[in-house]
């Protein structure tokens, strides 16, 4: 059967304003550490086009059916929901139309501070540690008390306990920084995602595979990133406000002696001495051996049953085991590889699976920037192991 594609447009409140039967879906982006990205539709009308549904916020929400779906509104599933974060009216010679750009909702966690009332600080020192999880669900509970429209919730279910605690102190962070140094401090493996339902996941990696995708029947093209420009073996931790003063090195001496010395600098004055701990040795833990990236190309089974894969069933978090390769290339294709981020196009997705993205490696850059440009007076003269 043909795919179908519904596209719906609500108000922000989620109440129904129109069904877009003239608009071009084009695809989207969902990743690891964050959820669905940026998406672009194609709206078929004129330049001048004024209509309410086009207003800036509004939600879109993007459905299919197709033989695998099993949705419960009439056999469709939804595949991506967001926001209109900005449209793009163009004309060129006879042609016109209007671009409509949109966001995932994860992207509101970076776009207000945490918060109660009035209060942007709170120090789990006063309550003492506290495990990871419960932290992320309280983090959570103030977004959806305090931002208006935020489509964001959880369940038990999707925000597991991690068995490991933390003394986190919250001082004028977004709720996403927040949730992103927490993701940090716990054990090697969990991630959060935010869904297209908008539900918040903050879990660990799959033990089992969620996907096992076979050479000449779901794939045909894949290729393989070896690299070591992301291999960091040493940490400089440096905590301003304990007294005295924090400076801390963590390093990994067999990573040292095969790749040379590689080191970030951090500064955090939010936690204490047990949680950089956490954060410097998992990170070193994920990135003191080279990087391997694997992309694969995964081809939708709506047009032969015999060939492709339900595409809309991969997401990020989801594991996958590859079949059909020698076995030279045991050491790439291992059984349980951690999906990080899922390309979506109608006929296919291009899935990317790599090692969990820390978010100190993602911000290494301007970390070092801001450690560069501090005042130095007052830096320990050396560091502690």
């Amino acid at each position: 059967m043909a795919k179908k594609i519904t596209i719906r447009v609500n108000r922000p409140d989620g109440s129904f304003l129109k069904e877009w039967s003239n608009a071009k879906f084009i695809g989207f982006t969902k990743q690891l550490n964050a959820g669905l990205g940026s998406c672009m539709i194609e709206l078929g009308e004129q330049m001048d086009y004024s209509g309410n549904d086009l207003s800036l916020n509004n939600e879109v929400q993007v459905l299919i059916s197709d033989k695998d779906t099993i949705g419960e509104d009439d056999r469709q599933k939804l595949i991506y929901s967001g926001y209109i974060s900005s449209y793009v009216p163009w004309i060129d010679g006879k042609r016109e139309g209007i671009y409509v750009y949109l966001l995932g909702y994860y992207t509101k966690l970076s776009q207000d501070i945490w918060k109660n009332g009035t209060t942007t600080t709170f120090d789990y020192n006063s309550i003492g540690a506290t495990d990871i999880g419960t932290v992320v669900k309280s983090v959570m509970d103030r977004y959806i008390a305090e931002i208006t429209d935020g489509r964001l919730g959880y369940t038990e279910e999707t925000i597991k306990i991690t068995s490991t605690t933390t003394t986190f102190k919250f001082e004028l962070l977004t709720y996403r920084e927040a949730i992103d140094t927490l993701k940090n401090m716990a054990l090697a493996g969990w991630f959060w995602y935010v869904d297209e339902l908008g539900l918040v996941y903050f879990k660990s990696k799959p033990t089992t595979a969620t996907h096992e995708f076979v050479l000449g029947k779901h794939f045909n093209k894949v290729r393989v990133e070896r690299s070591i420009e992301k291999v960091k073996n040493i940490v400089y931790f440096y905590n301003d406000t304990p007294d005295p003063k924090l400076l801390k090195k963590y390093s990994d001496v067999s990573s040292i002696a095969d790749y040379g010395e590689r080191a970030v600098k951090v500064v955090n004055s939010r936690v204490q001495t047990a949680d950089a701990d956490k954060i410097a040795d998992g990170f070193i833990d994920d990135y003191k051996v080279p990087h391997i990236k694997v992309i694969a190309e995964i081809l939708d089974n709506n047009e032969d049953t015999n060939f492709g894969y339900d595409i809309e069933s991969i997401n990020p978090g989801d594991t996958c085991t590859f079949f059909g390769f020698d076995e030279s290339l045991a050491d790439i294709f291992k059984e349980n590889m951690l999906i990080t981020k899922v390309d979506y196009q109608l006929d296919k997705v291009t899935i990317t699976i790599e090692p969990l993205e820390a978010g100190i490696i993602k911000r290494a850059e301007a970390i070092s920037e801001r450690v560069d440009a501090l005042e130095r007076e007052g830096v320990p003269g050396t560091y502690s192991t």
